[in-house]
Parts: C-alpha cells; sequence; structure tokens
C-alpha cells in the first residue's frame, strides 16, 4: 500500500530533485559517490542514498520525514470485536480413518 511516496528515482527525476544536469548524477555514480541500481540500460537511485548524497555535498534536508505517516498508513487497524455472536461449544478430537 502507497500513500504516492517515491521509493527510487531515474537519473532524469534525480537531476530535477536536486536541479542539476542528469550527466552531473551519472558522473556521481561512476565515481562512486552515490550509490545506484543498474537497471536495463538505466540507473535507479534510492531516495535515502540520494538524500545522503545530497547532505555529504552540503545540502540541507532534500525529502520531509515521512515515516510517521507510512507507519500511520501501513499499520493493520485492530479487528472489530465480534457483537452479538452466540460462544461456539467446543468440540472433541475428530476420528481420523485410514485406508487399509
Amino acid at each position: 500500500m502507497s500513500i504516492g511516496i517515491k521509493h527510487t528515482y531515474t537519473l532524469g527525476e534525480a537531476a530535477e530533485l536536486l536541479s542539476c544536469h542528469k550527466e552531473t548524477i551519472r558522473r556521481a555514480i561512476k565515481d562512486g559517490s552515490l550509490q545506484a541500481a543498474k537497471l536495463g540500460r538505466g540507473y535507479r537511485v534510492s531516495r535515502v542514498d540520494l538524500e545522503a548524497f545530497w547532505q555529504a555535498q552540503g545540502g540541507g534536508v532534500l525529502f520531509e520525514k515521512v515515516e510517521s505517516i507510512e507507519q500511520q498508513v501501513l499499520e493493520p487497524e485492530p479487528e472489530p470485536e465480534p457483537v452479538d455472536e452466540k460462544p461456539k461449544k467446543p468440540r472433541g478430537p475428530e476420528q481420523l480413518t485410514l485406508p487399509t
């Protein structure tokens, strides 16, 4: 269940977020200062790695903290207690018959 929060970015999306050219992002990946996964012919950069790179370059907070929102959305709601249900009678063990 997602609430519209991106967790990975293409080179173009990452470059747009950092207001730079995507070749700048590609060079950072090649020199090892930015972690990325190569998928097919392109790269995907995780939100965590992009923010770490941005802060290492002297930038501030890139994304607002949304963990509490995600936890609220992802936590299962407690099941409501059954209303007016008769308690079930306990059943004894069922006998199994094996083929002979």
